[in-house]
């Protein structure tokens, strides 16, 4: 009986050894398979694009924490380059492909190349027509295009207010009382620096050039057709020329602009469909000596044009936000892959099918509020203090310039006498020893010039049909009256 016993318990003591030696004698419990990353394909056009650097690196901040297996693929700008990227997805067997496509024509026979492997498939900014892909990520085209036109309805507004002539921050009051009644709360904007005013002619229509990309490209198209809608809608805008540039090349666009300049027709402000383009036209007014006369909207806030809002060469960049493009398309791809679905926010119309789709917000950028690109781009913040102080002085003399105008009205008790005759004396420093231009403004905002031979001694005002009692009350009635 004791033997018994005794080999019962060495087979339960043996049973249980085993066991835990199976289960790694930790006490953890069995370890589950860990599954294998999502295959996920990501083919952009041209990953020398700013904007396509900024949708990698969100991705690839993203891939390890979400078990995602990106492959980034760059295409070159070459319809060819990126036929072998359709190839290689399918040879790879991906779950999911991004596809930022080079040819719109080309582009539904590749994805029915994808489709009949079973893969995902998301279009990134351009949608091709009539083609039965799952998802569609894109910034908002039309709105871009509204936006660069009223870029410049604003600045038309701060020159018309005089901000140009009254040193900028009195425009923007102006602007502000104007636009901050409950009626018009939204007819102010803050993208427009009020130094751009001087660059705007006093000729009415400015001759608008459009600098196309693509006309083939669905971006290229919304983008164009809403700048020509709201340059036809305005008296004050005349379209000069639409000239598209195939594969969206900058290179093709100093060809456009010295074509028009040799046939005598200058723009006076140029709209272009991305950065690229319209940082070809900065480099060619500049080098011709024009650019402090020729107004620039760009699309894509890219570094360089970025930098150069900052420098004041440029005007203005509509930004597509990349970073919310990135994370968008990524949870297209990625839902679709592990789940089939994706939370689209709205649908597209697209010949024989209804695509899922989401809209990336846009935002007009000028040199008042490019600081929102300052986590984007690093150089930004340096470079606007260094702008800063070497603009202090001037904004300065320019506030105290809007001032003095303005005494009149702001300030009673000043007289006009003194201020027309420091106005005097500042023609009298431009014209030299030949005599004194005296310069006179009035309240309404118009100016004048008188030449005279030899200096001037002293200058007295007054208003016809008023009351002569001193400059004093005379300054006082001119404010009242302009008021």
């Amino acid at each position: 009986m004791y033997l018994v016993r005794r080999y019962y318990w060495a087979i339960i003591f043996w049973g249980l050894c085993y066991i835990l030696a199976v289960s790694g004698c930790g006490g953890g419990g069995q370890k589950k398979p860990v599954p294998s990353p999502t295959k996920i394909a990501v083919s952009l056009a041209d990953l020398n694009r700013d904007g396509n650097k900024t949708i990698q690196k969100v991705m690839k901040e993203r891939q390890k924490k979400e078990q995602l297996d990106i492959t980034f693929m760059d295409a070159k700008n070459d319809p060819a380059e990126q036929e072998k990227h359709i190839d290689k997805m399918v040879q790879e067997k991906v779950k999911a492909a991004v596809i930022q496509f080079i040819d719109p024509l080309a582009a539904p026979r590749l994805v029915q190349k994808l489709k009949k492997e079973n893969i995902k498939v998301v279009c990134l900014e351009n949608l091709p027509i009539n083609t039965p892909v799952d998802g569609f990520i894109a910034s908002d085209h039309g709105r871009s295009g509204e936006l660069q036109v009223r870029f410049l309805q604003e600045a038309m507004k701060m020159a018309a207010m005089g901000a140009g002539g009254q040193g900028g921050q009195g425009g923007q009051q102006q602007g502000g009382q104007q636009g901050g009644g409950q009626q018009q709360p939204a007819q102010t904007t803050q993208a427009v620096d009020p130094a751009v005013a001087f660059q705007i002619p006093s000729t009415r229509p400015l001759n608008v050039l459009i600098l196309q990309g693509d006309k083939r490209d669905q971006m290229a198209r919304e983008i164009t057709a809403q700048n020509i809608e709201g340059i036809e809608a305005d008296p004050n805008l005349k379209l000069l020329k639409v000239q598209d540039h195939p594969r969206w090349d900058p290179s093709l666009a100093t060809a456009t602009l010295s074509e028009l300049m040799a046939a005598g027709q200058q723009p006076d402000v140029v709209l272009a469909n991305d950065s690229a383009l319209a940082m070809a036209a900065v480099e060619f007014f500049k080098q011709a000596g024009m650019d402090k006369r020729i107004i620039t909207v760009g699309v894509g806030a890219d570094e360089k044009s970025s930098m150069a809002i900052v420098a004041g060469e440029h005007e203005a960049e509509i930004d597509p936000e990349p970073e919310m493009l990135g994370n968008y398309t990524l949870d297209a791809a990625s839902d679709l892959a592990q789940k089939g679905s994706w939370e689209y926010s709205r649908k597209v119309y697209n010949g024989d099918y209804d695509i899922p789709a989401k809209i990336v917000p846009v935002r007009l950028i000028g040199k008042n509020n490019i600081y929102l690109l300052q986590e984007r781009w690093k150089k930004i913040e340096k470079q606007m203090k260094e702008q800063q102080q070497q603009a202090g002085g001037g904004q300065q003399g320019q506030q105290g310039g809007g001032q003095q105008q303005q005494q009149g009205s702001s300030q009673q008790g000043q007289k006009q006498g003194s201020q027309q005759g420091q106005q005097g004396q500042q023609g009298q420093g431009q014209q030299g020893q030949g005599g004194t231009t005296l310069k006179i403004t009035t309240e309404e905002g118009k100016t004048m010039e008188v030449k005279i031979d030899g200096s001037i001694k002293k200058i007295e005002s007054s208003e016809e049909g008023g009351k002569q009692q001193g400059g004093k009350q005379q300054g006082g009635q001119g404010g009242g009256g302009g008021s």
